[in-house]
């Protein structure tokens, strides 16, 4: 299936006044009521529509989404019932649930948003429609809303990359019944269910990239718990081997917990409350590093770890315990550690958090993890222990968008 690339001028989805002649790739994300979807319209928007150079590290989210074009959003159910549609909400219960944010602050008044509808609703028919308007000095266009659990048309609007950040479609099944019309690649926010789905980690084994067709058009994205440690696996094994090593995370409540005490079939521990608990539980983080990292032998890393569910909204940490196969010194791994926050290939994956840091240090940041320099700890000469900070939310989609612009790729040619 072709699907031609589009360029600013010349793209017809109404709204858009793009102001240069660059050559764009159209996607869409299927699930952003909250959560990855949500942090990932956030992105979006800061990178088109914020001031330059106000916000840092916002400019590089400006260099991702440089070339990438938001046509369509699914926003969940938004808790209609019946026939309701996004039509029957208003303009401010809209845009609050898109400016607005407990975990990772409110958006800037600087980007401007607002609403526009379009169509009439009578006995017949129901052709009312919603889009976001975004508009900056650099930049106007307006998103399509969508507001259902249902199959969202994404053609209609010329999406031909379907993000979905919904956890409900972690098959390959699933995830493939976004493909078709104009849409040539589907991206899941999640590690799939289907342990030969292709995952790839920008920065880790994007070569992996030029597989996608072989593999149904279909690619996950990993977790944010792999996202982190996979970067510092590779670098270690690169540098000294790795024998073995295991992976015990810290991790902030996620939406799969309960807030009060309640039943869970799949999960004991999970029965427990979430406000104020610390809940022991698995990951599968780094079994999930073998479909990423080989090592340089060819052979699997043997990798094993545990997690536990902390009370906290945003923020966690990963201590990274490793064999090395070959001794090395403390001024040694330091070093390792400091060129790899200079070296291009490593470019938002691997950077050191400030001394004396927290977990609410590292919310918002947009690197991969963030090793802690006070805790890192060398036994004999090959027993490597280190702690690394990640935003499981920013920091995790920031590499969900780089994979989207790397696909995108394929579209723009």
């Amino acid at each position: 299936m072709k699907v031609s690339a589009v360029s600013g001028p010349s793209f017809a989805f109404k709204g858009i006044e793009r102001k240069d002649d660059k050559n764009y790739s159209n996607f869409a994300i299927n699930g952003a009521g909250s959560g990855i979807g949500k942090n990932m319209l956030r992105q979006y928007l800061l990178a088109k529509h914020a001031p330059q150079g106000v916000w840092g590290k916002w400019d590089e989210l400006g260099k991702i989404y440089e070339q990438q074009n938001l046509v369509t959003l699914n926003m969940g159910s938004m808790g209609l019932k019946g026939d309701k549609k996004i039509a029957d909400l208003s303009d401010e219960v809209i845009i609050d649930q898109i400016r607005h944010g407990n975990v990772l602050g409110d958006l800037p008044d600087s980007v401007k948003l607002s609403i526009e509808r379009t169509g009439e609703k009578n006995d017949l028919e129901d052709k009312r429609e919603v889009f976001l308007v975004a508009e900056s000095a650099r930049d106007k266009e307006k998103i399509k809303l969508e507001a259902t659990r249902n199959p969202v048309n994404w053609t209609q609007y010329g999406a031909q990359i379907v993000v979905d950040t919904t956890g409900a479609n972690t098959t390959k099944d699933k995830l493939a019944s976004h493909l078709g019309g104009s849409v040539k690649y589907a991206i899941l926010s999640a590690p799939s269910k289907n342990s030969d789905m292709l995952t790839v980690v920008p920065g880790v084994n994007t070569e992996r990239l030029a597989d996608i067709e072989e593999n149904g058009n279909l690619v996950s994205a990993a977790s944010c718990t792999t996202t982190c440690i996979a970067p510092y696996i590779k670098l270690f094994e690169d540098k000294f081997g790795i024998e073995s090593g295991f992976i015990d995370t810290t991790h902030a409540a996620t939406a799969t917990q309960n807030i009060a005490d309640k039943a869970n079939e799949k999960a004991e521990s999970k029965k427990r409350g979430s406000l104020d608990s610390m809940i022991p539980t698995s990951t599968g983080a780094a079994k999930a590093i073998g479909l990423v990292i080989n090592s340089k032998e060819g052979g699997k890393i043997p990798l094993d770890g545990m997690a536990t569910r902390v009370p906290t909204t945003d923020g966690s940490m990963a201590i990274i315990t490793l064999k090395l196969k070959n001794k090395t010194d403390m001024e040694t791994v330091r070093s390792v550690l400091a060129e790899a926050e200079k070296d291009p290939s490593y470019k938002n994956l691997i950077a050191k958090a400030p001394k004396g840091s927290t977990s609410k240090d590292v919310i918002n940041r947009i690197e991969s993890g963030l090793y802690i320099p006070e805790a890192i700890k060398l036994t004999n000469g090959d027993l490597l222990s280190i702690k690394v900070y990640y935003d499981n939310e920013f920091g995790y989609t920031r590499s969900l968008a780089t994979l989207a612009d790397k696909v995108g790729e394929k579209v723009r040619g």
